[in-house]
């Protein structure tokens, strides 16, 4: 990215000469009307922007061209995340952690884990008796402990799944997979989609539909399987032609310096 600064003019900023990095460019509308300018690139699991570049362009430092064909800004939240970094992050945005070292009596301990009887949650770990990545819905027994079971059935009838012990320091993780039914409408936040793909967020404090919209259109999309979609989407991206890469950086030259 440092090459591509090199044609962004310089201000004077606190007594300094610094770059003014708050310009933006985008690819000239002549170019953009070219049927041939970008071509279509489905990225590995593991592919970073500046491994796109270097595959491609044969230069890391092309990496701009990269981020500047898909409108990235920041890299970190619009570029697609590996299987191991999409589960962090899932963990990280829809936080109910719980974290010990024993399971006693198919009772698991978090201190102030907020869940409630029936509030659907996704397991990640290694516990006997639990699925990574399966739904599962809390038991809650007070504000430090619970239980988990395979249904809302069961989880309002108080039948708890059997867990294997836990022991040292093992943690495991439980979060949240809200999601909207007519069972269950203490979700935060549902996602809801229909077959023109549009989403429809609906929150607890307005969970009322509009009675304009027609239920029957709509699909129920559970949290985790939506932000999976969102990820594999950003798989496809597009790349600038290198036989339009060399102009392409010339107008961006031209109009920052001219």
């Amino acid at each position: 990215m440092a090459k591509y600064f090199r044609y962004f003019p310089t201000i004077t900023y606190d007594d300094q000469r610094v770059t003014d990095i708050t310009r933006r460019v985008k690819i000239s509308d002549t170019l953009m009307n070219d049927p041939y300018l970008f071509l279509p690139y489905t990225l590995n699991n593991d592919d970073r922007p500046e491994d796109v570049a270097y595959y491609y362009y044969g230069d890391v430092n092309k990496v701009w061209l990269v981020y500047l064909a898909n409108n990235i800004v920041d890299p970190y939240t619009q570029w697609t995340l590996s299987n191991e970094d999409f589960e962090k992050t899932i963990r990280k945005k829809y936080a109910k952690h719980a974290e010990t070292t024993s399971v006693t009596s198919n009772v698991i301990t978090s201190a102030g884990h907020d869940f409630k009887t029936t509030d659907p949650v996704v397991f990640t770990g290694s516990i006997v008796g639990l699925t990574t990545g399966a739904r599962y819905y809390a038991i809650r027994i007070d504000n430090d402990t619970f239980s988990l079971a395979s249904s809302i059935t069961n989880a309002r009838n108080g039948t708890a799944i059997t867990l294997g012990a836990v022991t040292g320091d093992q943690v495991f993780d439980l979060y949240l997979d809200e999601y909207f039914t007519s069972e269950n409408i203490d979700s935060n936040v549902a996602y809801c989609q229909n077959d023109a793909d549009n989403e429809l967020h609906i929150t607890y404090d307005s969970y009322k539909l509009d009675p304009n919209i027609i239920q029957s259109e709509w699909t129920v999309v559970r949290i985790y399987e939506y932000e999976i979609e969102q990820n594999e989407n950003r798989r496809v991206i597009w790349l600038v032609n290198k036989d339009y890469a060399a102009q392409v950086e010339a107008d961006i030259a031209k109009v920052l310096n001219g």
